[in-house]
């Protein structure tokens, strides 16, 4: 597996691994690797593994050293693909063409083989935050979060919120402190007249929850990484309905989830397109949650499971 430092926030792994996967023994690794009693690596950002340089020589000689390194031990390698995987980038390549089987979160993620693929669904977080405080709706909040790159999610609604038309409605902006919005944070506040507010600092995942409780909608202007996934699922999980921007993933996620709780953007975020949506997903007659039962976190778990021993079956065979 890959490396986990010790963090107060869910991560990757905490869905690879269940209360009940027996018979697998997990291990971490970060940089090289050299465990000679692993089975299977699964890997799904290979910038730990091939160190620090960018130069494209060093990156390919890396790659080719890990890959040698696999099948001398005759280790399975297993690939989660994300939309930011780079489809184009020599050392992805290389390990592209030595890995077992890949794995995608959904229908829709492009991956370097059908054949090796297989599917297995984000878990939701609805277990996990037993007895953590929980904070009230507000009404009328939105809120605007990531736990990096906060300008990424942020910057469109911040630049229109003040020209929203919606009665009572407020913008909150949460994340990491960006450098990107320290200008654009107080303009907006200032435009807003006090509707604007914004914590820009390291969140623990009980902080986050609070915030999120705290919000009438989430606002997630794109969701293409691994972080934006599991913020859109964490929202879910804490009954809180999503905007995002239109795709095949948003609409076949809001037929799974039912009406109201995924609310879509067509095109960049506007205050017309915030006014629409907002109107739109508080007259849908909506659930008392989101439907997530496809995505249990120990059936998740048991899914990844089933990877890795037919991985190890493959190559061992």
């Amino acid at each position: 597996m890959g490396h986990r430092p010790p963090a107060p926030k869910v991560r990757y792994i905490d869905q690879v691994i269940g209360e009940e996967t027996h018979g697998i023994d997990f291990g971490y690794f970060g940089g090289a690797f050299r465990n000679q009693e692993a089975e299977v690596v699964h890997i799904m950002d290979l910038n730990p593994l091939l160190g620090e340089s960018t130069k494209d020589s060093t990156r390919v000689a890396e790659a080719k050293s890990f890959v040698e390194t696999l099948q001398e031990q005759r280790t399975a390698l297993v690939q989660t693909i994300l939309d930011s995987t780079p489809a184009d980038d020599a050392a992805q390549q290389i390990l592209n063409e030595a890995t077992e089987t890949f794995i995608v979160l959904d229908n829709h993620t492009p991956t370097p083989d059908a054949s090796r693929t297989v599917v297995v669904p984000h878990a939701h977080f609805r277990s996990r935050f037993f007895g953590y405080p929980r904070a009230h709706e507000v009404a009328g909040r939105l809120l605007c979060v990531a736990r990096s790159e906060l300008s990424r999610s942020a910057e469109g609604p911040l630049k229109v919120f003040s020209v929203t038309d919606t009665p009572e409605l407020s913008l909150r902006v949460v994340g990491d402190e960006d450098p990107a919005l320290e200008q654009l944070i107080p303009r907006a506040v200032r435009r807003a007249g006090g509707s604007v507010s914004a914590r820009t600092e390291l969140l623990s995942d009980a902080e986050l929850v609070r915030e999120i409780d705290a919000a009438e909608f989430v606002i997630l202007p794109q969701v293409t990484s691994l972080e934006d996934m599991t913020l859109l699922y964490l929202a879910l999980s804490l009954d809180r309905p999503v905007m995002l921007p239109e795709s095949e993933l948003a609409r076949e996620l809001g037929a799974e989830v039912g009406p109201g709780w995924i609310n879509c953007f067509d095109g960049p975020v506007t205050a017309e397109g915030i006014d629409q949506l907002v109107a739109q997903a508080r007259a849908l007659p909506r659930s008392v949650r989101p439907d997530l039962d496809a995505r249990d976190p120990e059936v998740i778990a048991r899914r990844y499971a089933e990877v890795y021993r037919a991985a190890a079956k493959s190559v061992t065979r």
